[in-house]
């Protein structure tokens, strides 16, 4: 009997920050805020307290995701890295 394991090295987290230029954060309260949203219309009748905590938590998610977001883009746009390419210029002698 053979097991074999899987090791994911640091190239498959650098490929997938790549992907998602470090907007994981933003991805993940994003999904919670959609989640969230998503569940609302189902729990409206079901206790009147469930309705006004969904009323407070969904703009907040939406809020927190938002905020996520413009951080990161100031961020990138202090730091620069909005592209991962850099020009090397070489002096010609």
């Amino acid at each position: 009997m053979v097991f074999s394991i899987t090791v994911i090295n640091n190239d498959f987290f650098k490929l997938v920050m790549g992907y998602f230029y470090n907007h994981l954060a933003t991805l993940s309260v994003g999904a919670f805020a959609a989640v969230l949203t998503g569940l609302w219309p189902y729990f409206i009748d079901f206790a009147p307290i469930l309705n006004f905590t969904f009323m407070v938590v969904v703009p907040i998610t939406w809020f927190l995701t938002l905020m996520c977001w413009l951080s990161q883009k100031s961020t990138d746009w202090v730091h620069k890295q909005a592209s991962a390419h850099t020009d090397i210029k070489k002096k010609l002698e």
